[in-house]
């Protein structure tokens, strides 16, 4: 099996949720990180992405565990991986994309956030995740800035998404670590930004030293875009 037969293999694979034909077609030669369109209508993104979008832990797992990139983009408004579970609502997917280290606080070609896009669709449970892994509810840009003129108890800026919204205003109030072994919530001043991507912030050099080791140093310094 030559190199493109064995990456439309591995795309069928994970199509399908074939955790053995993934296997078979990674062994085949396959390219983990390549692209393809799962219709006409959409652009190339890589097969983490598209497992991620259809909330196939078992298959992210398997391809992240075979070394499938956190940071790729999609060629249609730059989604990583991350993104495209927090659009869709898949909770369980984004929990194991940032416990594998993927940046939480990543940026699209919008300047969304995966809090944004989720928030935007009012995907209520993965917004609290989102949040409750250190995610950045005071961001600026990108969708919120259309929505920051929401005022609670009135018309104002009220939408279908506004119990996320909700939470996003109440999680303003303290920011947590982003470790998500740790995730204490406190206030702003006390926590430490990461001091190379900028984008990453801890308690203690104790939770920034176990983000690192468990993934933040595959997407350190990666995840900007510009």
């Amino acid at each position: 099996m030559d190199a493109t037969d064995a990456n439309i293999y591995l795309f069928d694979a994970v199509s399908n949720g074939s955790l053995r034909g993934v296997e078979a077609a990674l062994k085949a030669g396959a390219d983990i990180d390549c692209k393809y369109a799962r219709c006409e209508d959409s652009r190339p993104a890589t097969l983490l992405f598209h497992a991620s979008c259809m909330g196939d832990v078992d298959t992210a797992r398997l391809l992240l565990c075979k070394g499938a990139s956190l940071v790729k983009r999609s060629d249609r408004s730059a989604f990583a991986p991350l993104h495209a579970a927090a659009i869709n609502g898949k909770t369980e997917v984004v929990d194991l994309l940032v416990q594998h280290g993927a940046t939480v606080d990543i940026r699209d070609g919008f300047q969304n956030t995966p809090l944004m896009r989720a928030c935007n669709y009012n995907h209520v449970d993965t917004v609290r995740r989102l949040i409750e892994l250190g995610a950045r509810p005071d961001l600026t840009g990108g969708q919120l800035q259309g929505m920051r003129y929401y005022k609670e108890g009135t018309e104002i800026g009220k939408g279908d998404n506004e119990e996320s919204w909700k939470i996003i205003e109440e999680a303003r109030k303290l920011l947590r670590c982003c470790n998500p072994k740790c995730g204490k919530p406190d206030h702003r001043k006390t926590l430490k930004l990461c001091g190379r991507c900028k984008l990453t912030r801890y308690c203690s050099r104790d939770c920034q030293k176990q983000h690192w080791s468990v993934g933040h140093k595959k997407c350190c310094g990666h995840d900007v875009y510009l």
